[in-house]
């Protein structure tokens, strides 16, 4: 059967191969964008311009090859690099591909970049706040950008995290006539400027990049704190996060958020994963939603409400920490049970005595092997001249793990 798909770079039919030329040239029905089309004139064969759903043009494909009809798709770039390559093959596996140089290549070999460290991104149709962490924390970044998601758009949301340490690049219509690529010192000059579409971003780090995890001191968050005590404290929190053992695209339940602090670093751990952070007082919600975009936590999700009864409709998760349970201790913890996946960890921080031994009695009694750690931690503090260890309030962390079917 014959069918291709061909990726044509900014050097359209000029940087074909010889072998992927004589398969355009000896396909009956070529399939592409109107640009990669128009490289074409004198092909003597039926020209489908891509419009509409791809489905559509799927099912055309198959009905020409049907009729013993070579047919060939034309893209940009590498079509298994973002591209419809992978819509082909999942109707056609058949397919052969022919790759050519992606848009971020044509623009690292016009800046004269090496680009063998560069992480990549595309926002084509997706949100903004889902790579923003993972671009923060990234010496080099390329960024497929979208009419929506535009390089002014990315460069003002990095900015209103507090970071300014990149310098960035932005190549916009690569192979045409008006092809742009230009270089800015600061994310404040990006998002000043505009931009020809289409266009990505490079991002390059010119300053230490911040930690995933436990640098950030409990002042960060009692900032926004409505009232004092909402806040697990770092050294709490490196340890809950340890015993929670989130996978990087886990789904994880932080019931009694307070502050958002423990949810908020779990979002940073796992970056593809989803964090509910679950809490019933009014106050605190404009605080979790404000720290979460301050520290990149775009996968997490505020959850208005009293659990257990809150808790309903979450999706199933792989990790539950709680940290406050308003007086519903034990059903929070049987509802959260339950609700687990297997192999998943329950965490739970007890502060009162009365919760400790409400949550030990509890896990006890399901038989599941229970760790169990008193954190007393002590701070140094400055006392006139000198300094001393000031110490933390004790608390109790439990934990277990649901049997795996």
């Amino acid at each position: 059967m014959g069918i291709y798909v061909i990726g044509m770079g900014a050097q359209g039919k000029a940087g074909l191969s010889l072998a992927a030329l004589k398969r355009v040239e000896e396909a009956e029905v070529l399939i592409g964008g109107k640009r990669h089309l128009a490289h074409f004139p004198e092909h003597p064969g039926e020209k489908v311009p891509v419009q509409g759903p791809l489905e559509a043009l799927l099912d055309l494909a198959e009905a020409r090859l049907k009729e013993g009809k070579k047919v060939a798709f034309l893209a940009s770039g590498d079509p298994l690099f973002h591209g419809i390559g992978k819509r082909v093959l999942e109707r056609f596996p058949e397919a052969q591909i022919y790759p050519a140089p992606t848009a971020f290549q044509e623009a690292f070999a016009r800046l004269k970049l090496p680009w063998d460290q560069a992480r990549f991104f595309s926002l084509h149709g997706r949100p903004l706040g889902g790579v923003l962490l993972e671009l923060s924390l990234s010496p080099l970044s390329v960024v497929y950008t979208d009419p929506e998601n535009t390089p002014n758009k990315v460069a003002e949301a990095l900015l209103g995290m507090g970071l300014e340490g990149f310098r960035a690049h932005v190549a916009e219509r690569l192979g045409e006539e008006d092809e742009r690529v230009r270089s800015f010192p600061s994310l404040k000059a990006v998002a000043e400027e505009a931009f020809l579409e289409p266009n990505l971003l490079i991002l390059e780090a010119t300053r230490p990049l911040p930690s995933r995890l436990g640098f950030f001191p409990d002042e960060a968050f009692e900032k926004r704190m409505p009232k004092k005590g909402l806040i697990t404290k770092r050294e709490v929190r490196l340890l809950a996060l340890g015993l929670l053992g989130l996978p990087p695209d886990g789904v994880l339940w932080d019931i009694g958020a307070g502050t958002g602090s423990v949810g908020i670093e779990a979002a940073r751990l796992a970056p593809w994963g989803e964090v509910y952070a679950v809490e019933k007082n009014p106050e605190s919600w404009p605080h979790i939603v404000e720290n979460a975009r301050r520290f990149g936590a775009y996968n997490l999700t505020l959850v208005k409400g009293e659990a257990p009864k809150a808790l309903e409709g979450l999706p199933a998760p792989h990790a539950v920490f709680v940290g406050g349970s308003g007086g519903e201790l034990e059903g929070i913890l049987r509802v959260s049970l339950e609700a687990l996946r297997p192999g998943g960890r329950l965490v739970v921080a007890a502060i009162t005595l009365e919760n400790l031994l409400t949550a030990y009695a509890f896990l006890k009694e399901t038989g599941l092997p229970l760790e169990g750690f008193q954190i007393q931690a002590s701070r140094v503090v400055p006392l006139g001249p000198y300094h001393r260890l000031e110490a933390q309030n004790p608390i109790a962390l439990l934990a277990v793990t649901k049997e795996a079917v």
